[in-house]
């Protein structure tokens, strides 16, 4: 019995219990409110991410959008490929660099939407212009225009004109469904990567025994322009197309989360099983703080999320406030409440009106 109670109330058994319980309370939420596919009895239990939301935004152009998500998209996966050339496999050891190459497959897959949403609309326009020059041979006065539908106005599915986005935008699809869920991932993860490494990485290193290993993380890996653009940038990055594009906040993206996260945890014990060392000082399960520190990187998950939501708040009060000022002008006022309805939605329980 002694026996029993000195291993439950051991470091590590706590530890692992911490881990295990968060990794289910994150399956959990991914089962009961799926982000990727609607859900077995084919309710929508999340915000219909169609390729419109996807790919477009309110304040850019479909094609500004892709150029800007490309541009991204080369920057990140050039940097990525250079510190692999440099460094080789060694750096995907770390948490880090499983998200910055996240990041980068999130802007491939958004500009190939935006791409789409551009393709669309240009067949789109082709069309209408097509009709008008029929209509116009036959001497009718009347334009040929495409007039907003119900769905496509309350869904946000609508152009700068005014007029409802092409009906092959407004389909919820693999690609919209997986650029929504790794926005929302990638959102709270740079948060989570610059907080940790300058307010606990960092800090630990810096303090502990200087040894050459640690002297070579700190030079190689953390204060370097690499660094800067892993450790911080990052976020500006994935902050621009927030206020850039149309994804919807959605509650339940703390599931896919979660699991990300869970599933680097558990490389991170393959890796201490296989080598002996833990990748990161603050994973040690040996120690006697580690519950806390479990516990506390669980709760940094929850915190990070909350700090988007209140970034979606920013957003929708930013172009509130340019739709209702005197100076909005430029279809401004269907886009405010676009971005307005999707902040609500996202504050609210998640699913479709």
């Amino acid at each position: 019995m002694e026996t029993a109670l000195e291993w439950a109330g051991s470091s590590a058994v706590q530890a692992h219990t911490v881990l295990a319980l968060s990794g289910l309370t994150s399956l959990y939420i991914t089962i009961a409110r799926p982000t990727i596919k609607l859900a077995a009895d084919g309710s929508h239990t999340c915000p219909p991410a169609s390729l419109y939301e996807a790919g477009t935004s309110p304040a850019l152009s479909p094609v500004g959008m892709c150029l800007f998500r490309f541009a991204m998209a080369v920057y990140i996966f050039g940097m990525g490929a250079t510190q692999y050339m440099r460094m080789g496999t060694y750096v995907f050891k770390f948490y880090t660099i499983w998200n910055w190459w996240l990041l980068g497959l999130y802007f491939t897959l958004a500009a190939t939407a935006s791409a789409l949403c551009v393709l669309a609309e240009s067949r789109a326009n082709a069309k209408s212009r097509a009709a008008s020059s029929a209509a116009g041979a036959n001497g009718s006065n009347q334009p040929a225009a495409t007039s907003p539908t119900a769905n496509g106005t309350a869904s946000g599915d609508v152009t700068k004109a005014g007029t409802a986005a092409p009906s092959s935008l407004q389909r919820a699809t693999p690609l919209s469904r997986t650029c929504h869920a790794l926005f929302m991932i990638n959102s709270s993860t740079v948060i989570i990567v610059d907080a940790v490494c300058w307010g606990l990485l960092y800090p630990m290193l810096a303090r502990g025994p200087q040894t050459p290993e640690t002297q070579r993380i700190i030079k190689r890996l953390l204060l370097t322009f690499t660094s800067y653009n892993q450790h911080g940038l990052n976020a500006l990055y994935v902050f621009a197309d927030l206020f850039l594009n149309r994804h919807r906040l959605a509650f339940h993206a703390t599931g896919p989360l979660g699991l990300w996260s869970m599933a680097y945890a558990v490389w991170a014990h393959v890796w201490h099983a296989k080598s002996g060392k833990w990748l990161y000082p603050f994973l040690d399960t040996s120690k006697p703080w580690a519950p806390v520190a479990y516990f506390g990187l669980y709760m940094v998950h929850w915190i990070a999320f909350g700090l988007v939501a209140l970034l979606y708040r920013v957003k929708a009060r930013i172009y509130g406030g340019g739709g209702n000022g005197s100076g909005g002008g430029g279809g401004k006022p269907h886009l405010v409440a676009a971005v307005a309805s999707g902040a609500a939605a996202g504050q609210g329980k998640g699913k479709t009106e």
